[in-house]
């Protein structure tokens, strides 16, 4: 008898949230070799009601923190609790700029599983963060508005 620790787990017919913190092979432009999983934060999910697949509004997580030049414009998480909380191994900056957020398919060509991980789910953002990222997008809007 399989436990069920190591049943494999049907994920991609599981709808991921917006805010989910997932492990994506997120598309570069310039890639630096082989594709590897990052951290990445779904901002809206929408379901094709024909197919009933996923599709997630992505955005990447990277090392680069840039905290001078960043820090009203993307989520820059680098409290070691928060840290912790979220299960990011390193302090990280989701890029909020439209040419880093992407549209991808919630299947196994962009997503994976970290080691340890039954889904690419690594967490979920925490509600101060989630306030933050509805500040700067208003922010955008305001600035979009006047440029």
């Amino acid at each position: 008898m399989v436990s069920n620790l190591r049943k494999p787990i049907n994920w991609k017919g599981q709808r991921p949230e917006a805010f989910d913190i997932v492990a994506c092979y997120y598309p570069e432009t310039k890639p630096k070799g082989e594709l590897r999983l990052r951290p990445c934060l779904i901002l809206d999910v929408f379901e094709d009601e024909e197919t009933g697949e996923y599709f997630c509004l992505v955005t990447n997580g990277t090392r680069t923190l840039k905290i001078s030049q960043r820090l009203k414009l993307d989520i820059i998480i680098q409290k070691s609790a928060h840290l912790d909380e979220m299960g990011l191994p390193y302090a990280t900056r989701f890029a909020l700029d439209d040419d880093n957020i992407v549209m991808l398919p919630w299947n196994e060509e962009f997503f994976g599983c970290w080691r340890g991980y039954r889904t690419p789910q690594i967490s979920y953002l925490m509600e101060t963060y989630q306030r933050q990222y509805a500040y700067i997008m208003a922010l955008r809007q305001v600035a979009r508005r006047e440029g």
